[in-house]
């Protein structure tokens, strides 16, 4: 059960019941306490009263919601990692880490024990277990859907994330979290983000450049820096906020010490320094937004490397090409493409304008399956 940490009714596929969802134990389910994986909140936690807005949306929409899954203790270690609730097992090798935070969101949909997965991403939550999973993973625009009722992490940076097997699936999620969302064509080119500041496995290069190559739209190599001063921008956000936002619960509360390490680290980070980042966020964003405005997808992988094997997790850097586009807010799509004799997929991460989701499931579309 380290996929689960709640299951209800599980419809055996999509039918007249609708889709199954699986919801992140960061998200209200009525009747169901939030746990955010750590003892610190569970230990006091009590059902909740109503569905968060996304899981009421849902409903409504005809999906069946089947479950609340196993994260990273309060939706913070990358890696899928929780020595509490245990580590959802990667279905592609049980040997990998299934990343995180939404790690069991990951599992539940490439295990095909859900359809579709409504998590969270402050810094690649959806995206990065997505990855190492081998299922797709959509961040959306910041703003774009309501935050009320979602464990807060670092609040201006996050957002809701949905996962699915596919674009197709993906688009699924939207149009029951969005009424009439849809796919919308996309004439453009693509940017192949080319940044010599990150050291990015040849072979996951070459996967993402293939995958890009069948997919029918002209590829142009754009180079880009200062990508890994964002990243260094959004985690001193990150931090500062996650101490505002989980400096209570240090207080006797039961977590692990890695995590109890990182939120008191922000407390070392003073106002100057964070209104320095967030000026280089913006700096940044207008970065991003000028070369959209002249190719209009932009594409990276979505991890530097494959996923780690279980033990080798702490030398790895999860979020290095996720987390500065939480810095400047702009929806990112995260899919499996073919990596030659591996059963493990890499991934390729699209980046669009915001709020240009339907355009990037459109192109997420053309790429080869697996």
């Amino acid at each position: 059960m380290t996929t689960w940490l709640h299951r209800f009714s599980t419809p055996p596929s999509v039918g007249s019941a609708g889709s199954r969802v699986a919801v992140k134990d960061a998200i209200d389910v009525a009747g169901v306490p939030t746990t955010a994986g750590c003892p610190a909140v569970g230990d006091h936690a009590e059902p909740a009263v109503v569905d968060a807005p996304v899981v009421a949306r849902i409903r409504a929409g005809g999906g069946v919601v089947v479950g609340k899954t196993n994260l990273t203790e309060l939706c913070r270690p990358p890696d899928g990692v929780n020595p509490w609730t245990g580590t959802a097992r990667n279905p592609l090798d049980r040997k990998l880490v299934p990343g995180g935070s939404s790690s069991g969101s990951g599992v539940a949909v490439a295990a095909g024990e859900a359809d579709l997965a409504i998590a969270t991403d402050t810094g690649g939550s959806s995206r990065i277990p997505a990855a190492c999973c081998g299922v797709a993973g959509l961040k959306t625009t910041a703003g774009r859907l309501p935050l009320d009722g979602v464990f807060p992490y670092a609040p201006s940076l996050d957002v809701v994330g949905v996962l699915a097997r596919g674009a197709e699936g993906l688009g699924q999620a939207m149009s029951l979290l969005e009424p009439g969302f849809a796919p919308a064509p996309y004439a453009g080119r693509i940017g192949r983000l080319r940044m010599p500041e990150i050291s990015i496995d040849p072979v996951v290069d070459h996967a993402v450049d293939a995958a890009l190559a069948r997919s029918g739209y002209e590829v142009v190599d754009v180079p880009l820096t200062g990508w890994l001063r964002a990243g260094v921008a959004a985690g001193l956000i990150i931090t500062a906020e996650g101490h505002v936002a989980h400096r209570h619960l240090l207080d006797g509360g039961r977590m692990s010490d890695r995590v109890r390490d990182w939120i008191e680290r922000g407390k070392y980070l003073d106002d100057e320094l964070i209104a320095d980042a967030r000026q280089l966020g913006r700096a940044f964003r207008a970065q991003l937004d000028a070369k959209l405005a002249e190719y209009g997808v932009l594409a990276l992988p979505t991890l530097v490397s494959l996923p780690p094997r279980l033990g080798e997790e702490s030398r790895f850097d999860f979020p290095a090409l996720t987390a500065p586009l939480n810095l400047t807010g702009h929806p990112a799509v995260a899919m499996p493409v073919p990596l030659a004799s591996s059963p493990v997929p890499a991934s390729v991460q699209l980046i669009g304008p915001h709020h240009a989701e339907a355009q990037l499931l459109s192109v997420a579309a053309t790429l080869p399956g697996l």
